[in-house]
């Protein structure tokens, strides 16, 4: 029979028998670490010998490798050129748009079978209290129509002047030119005339505004009419292309805003037309006149905007390099090895190597045939702000050896390996952060361009720190002899100032370890922050809102401000959009097939946000036969509708191949009033998908719009992708520093990490902050930055610590070897995006200010929230293992006084 003794330990032998398990999974964890430890102080043991001993040669090549990649920029993949010889990709389909989407999908469809097309317009708004219907408003907006259509000329690719007509008739058989005429809406053919008789009109002082506005309406087609919403705002709802002369006047009267497009079929003829008549728009006296305040937007207009933004931050990248190498001389410029010395030289020297790594990770790219965004000139004040942190590593090895050893070589020896392995470890981490963020946005071309080109540059600044800086410091100490100190001139104020360096180190020595060791009060205080900042962060960061305003990609100085400020005070919320259908392979033959047309022409007909009724010519060509109509018929039909002379041009572009079953595609089209708010057009794209594809699965018919994969679709699905970004990028980190840390210090050092970006939530959602393409970058980018600092926290929190010792004196020993250098990598950082405060683009600023949030962060939890917090703990167990003690002594006391008594009885 079994004990209740025997039963209780074979309950607890699988508890052992897993723990076990995870206790030999753990060493041999910690074992691979360590050897991998080994074999990386081995590795560069060796090179740093190699390296003392050619110093001159190492330099030589590594400079030779630099500059043999830069040439690779010229080869980069893009649409737009920067500077005239660098080009950069814009379309927003190629850089900002989620691939795998299936708005992305459709449109994809629909504009293989319907060439895209580009469209230029303007928004003219009457000043000085005038209204649409006057014949001085008219006669400037009907200038501004014939300066696109009969003035405007470009240069094509074989040196012919070229206009708006001549791209229309090279390009006609494919998709005629459309041109939505304001004017012409208004006054019918014959402008000139019909303005000249208005202003004879008005010179009659009784004819007034609301007279003019009858006049033009009394005069209007049924077609002028129904065209009417689209290119004219006004605050009431209008009434109906079928509705009095009274009602329309009325409403006519009330407008406040015209507009006037022009599109081409997508071409370079056509781009090259576009970009030059929205610049003959800006400089023959619009959008600024007397009259009517003109603002246009054309399909290359954030193209352009990219482009100057990129040109902007080129200015921003030497004043950050030169600040750069300014405070990296304040802070080390004098701390060397043998006292007396200055290695000013050296450290400008230095702070070069990011630039060049910058500059060659853009020749990579394009010698691997790849492309850079305007996301991509972001890289080199990137690769600043991770790539100066080694330099101060190195030159702390270095100056650990101390002035005794003579030997550069040895030097080298000894210090390499320190500095080595320390820069390994926090590279291959970004590099992991970096890289599977690139692995899992494929589907964002131009997220993945801006992570491989921050792989790249990680990579080139890690072979060019621990290659040519060591040989560029073996070159510089060689012949240093120990020297006095000035006491008296420039030289002697410059080496206080210098100097500071070396002061605040000791400092931070002296003072930061000790408080986290020994101050109860400081240990509380910086480990409630980061409990509390995590928690806050947790609870509002989930709450992030999604989108971003379509100013963030323009310039401060853009007239593209002005344009959507006039659309949004004009159109009150939303703007006409045409919304593209195709049928694709449509059974016109089959009766179910008509029937089902007509009856989703008539759901759309029926929708709240309708603009226009459905353009549809098939529908209008077959929608209408009965249900026993022949082959014979239903061609008929078509031929006649395709050859009539009002309706054959126009319904030309929308149909594609044959007639009847030969029919390959037809294009129809839907005219919608589309919020401008973020949410709200996301909705509506859902909704119309969703009537459209799963409400008529069987007429396979392709609802696209140029908005629903470049902004709906994105909405949808970046807060997402944000987050399962973020956390494979967790899991890859975690994997990195498993290599190179045993496993508790990887759990602490990727828990830090994650704090810092709960709390870059959290501060997003209290600035207002968004999930958009920027904070998708500036949170991957937050990983692969902060795990840095906390890489160097816990890796000196074990190496050199004997086993056993406590977290607070852990804590101590690692702030005084690496709280310096972790300060300076947070300084460096900050003046390595801070000047993209000064950009010229709303993103940029938000991405700055996002980085700035996330170094300070991550600087604070990794040289006082942790080390504080672990310290704290490691008091708090303290004191529990001394509380059970003193029980247990008291039991054993209470024991033997009660044998005592018992023997005494």
């Amino acid at each position: 029979m079994e004990e209740p003794g025997d039963v209780a330990k074979a309950a607890s032998i699988p508890k052992s028998s897993s723990s076990r398990r995870i206790l030999q999974i753990e060493r041999t964890l910690s074992k691979t670490s360590t050897a991998v430890s080994h074999a990386q102080e081995h590795f560069f043991s060796r090179l740093a010998r190699c390296i003392a001993r050619r110093p001159v040669v190492t330099i030589a090549v590594c400079l030779a490798a630099f500059l043999v990649c830069i040439p690779g920029m010229l080869l980069l993949d893009g649409s737009e050129n920067m500077f005239g010889f660098i080009k950069i990709m814009v379309n927003f389909m190629d850089t900002f748009t989620f691939t795998t989407t299936d708005e992305y999908k459709d449109y994809e469809r629909a504009t293989a079978i319907f060439p895209d097309t580009r469209s230029l317009v303007f928004l003219a708004k009457p000043l000085g209290g005038r209204g649409i219907v006057s014949s001085e408003v008219i006669r400037q907006i009907h200038q501004a129509e014939l300066q696109i259509k009969d003035v405007t000329r470009f240069t094509s690719e074989d040196g012919r002047e070229l206009g708006f007509r001549d791209v229309c008739e090279k390009f006609s058989s494919d998709s005629p030119c459309i041109t939505g005429s304001a004017t012409t809406t208004l006054l019918g053919m014959d402008v000139t005339s019909r303005l000249a008789e208005l202003e004879a009109l008005e010179r009659n002082g009784s004819f007034t505004g609301p007279d003019a506005a009858m006049w033009v309406v009394q005069a209007m087609s049924i077609e002028q009419r129904a065209g009417l919403p689209l290119l004219f705002a006004a605050p009431l709802d209008f009434p109906g292309a079928d509705a009095g002369d009274v009602a329309v006047s009325q409403w006519l009267s009330e407008s406040t805003a015209a507009m006037s497009s022009f599109t081409l079929i997508d071409t370079e003829d056509g781009i090259r037309f576009e970009k030059q008549a929205a610049k003959d728009i800006n400089e023959n006296g619009y959008p600024e006149n007397a009259v009517v305040r003109i603002n246009q937007f054309s399909s290359s207009t954030i193209a352009m905007e990219s482009v100057q933004i990129g040109m902007d931050n080129v200015p921003l990248i030497a004043v950050t390099l030169v600040l750069m190498a300014g405070y990296v001389v304040l802070m080390l410029g004098t701390d060397t090895r043998i006292p007396g010395n200055s290695q000013i030289k050296l450290l400008l020297g230095a702070t070069c190597i990011p630039a060049l790594s910058g500059g060659a990770s853009f020749g990579l790219l394009g010698y691997c045939g790849l492309g850079m965004t305007v996301l991509g000139t972001m890289v080199p004040f990137l690769g600043l702000a991770v790539g100066v942190d080694v330099i101060f590593l190195l030159i702390s090895s270095v100056n650990a050896v101390g002035p005794g050893v003579k030997d550069m070589e040895e030097v080298m020896v000894r210090a390499l390996p320190r500095g080595g392995v320390a820069a390994t470890t926090t590279t291959l981490t970004s590099v992991s952060a970096f890289t599977i963020a690139a692995a899992t946005s494929t589907d964002l071309p131009g997220f993945l361009s801006f992570n491989l080109g921050l792989v790249m540059v990680l990579i080139l600044n890690w072979i060019g720190m621990l290659i040519m800086l060591p040989a560029m410091i073996t070159l510089s100490q060689r012949n240093m002899t120990v020297r006095e100190e000035p006491q008296s001139g420039f030289e002697a104020k410059a080496r206080v100032v210098m100097g500071g360096g070396r002061r605040l180190r000791a400092l931070m020595n002296a003072k930061l370890g000790e408080a986290v060791e020994r101050s109860l009060p400081f240990q509380v205080c910086g480990a409630s922050v980061w409990v509390v900042l995590t928690i806050l962060g947790i609870y509002f960061g989930l709450q992030v809102g999604r989108g971003m305003p379509d100013t963030y990609f323009v310039t401060d100085s853009s007239k593209v401000h002005g344009y959507l400020e006039d659309v949004q005070s004009s159109f009150v919320g939303s703007v006409p959009m045409e919304l593209g259908l195709v049928f694709d392979a449509p059974k016109v033959l089959d009766k179910t097939y008509r029937s089902r047309m007509s009856d989703l022409v008539a759901a759309l007909n029926n929708r709240s946000d309708l603009a226009l009724p459905v353009d549809c010519w098939l529908h209008r060509a077959v929608g209408s036969l009965s249900t026993s109509a022949s082959m014979c018929e239903v061609d008929t039909a078509v031929l006649t509708y395709l050859n009539d002379t009002n309706t054959g041009l126009a319904s030309a572009r929308d149909s594609s191949g044959g007639i009847t079953d030969h029919l390959q595609a037809a294009r129809c089209r839907v005219f919608l009033w589309q919020p401008t708010d973020s949410e709200k057009r996301s909705q509506q794209a859902l909704d119309v998908i969703s009537q459209v594809k799963d409400g008529f699965p069987e007429l396979n018919v392709i609802p696209y719009h140029l908005s629903f994969p470049s902004q709906t679709a994105r909405y949808r699905v970046i807060k997402d992708k944000t987050f399962s970004t973020a956390g494979f990028a967790f899991v890859g980190v975690f994997l990195a520093v498993l290599i190179t840390m045993p496993v508790h210090l990887a759990f602490l050092a990727v828990g830090n990490v994650m704090a810092v970006t709960c709390v870059l939530f959290g501060f997003m959602y209290a600035c207002g902050i968004t999930c958009n393409v920027i904070s998708y970058s500036v949170c991957v980018m937050a990983i692969g930055f902060c795990v840095d600092y906390s890489c160097h926290i816990v890796h000196f929190a074990e190496h050199g610590v004997e086993p056993g010792t406590p977290w607070d004196k852990r804590m101590r020993h690692s702030l005084e070897a690496c709280s310096f250098d972790v300060m300076q990598g947070c300084s460096t950082a900050f003046l390595g995006v801070a000047m993209l405060g000064f950009g010229s683009a709303e993103a940029f600023r938000i991405f700055a200010l996002l980085a700035v949030v996330i170094t300070l962060v991550g600087g604070f939890f990794a040289l006082i929230g942790l080390p504080c917090l672990l310290a704290l703990l490691s008091r708090a167990f303290r004191a529990c293992a001394g509380s059970e003690e003193e029980v247990k002594d008291a039991e054993i006391i209470q024991d033997v006084g009660f044998s005592f008594d018992k023997f005494s009885v």
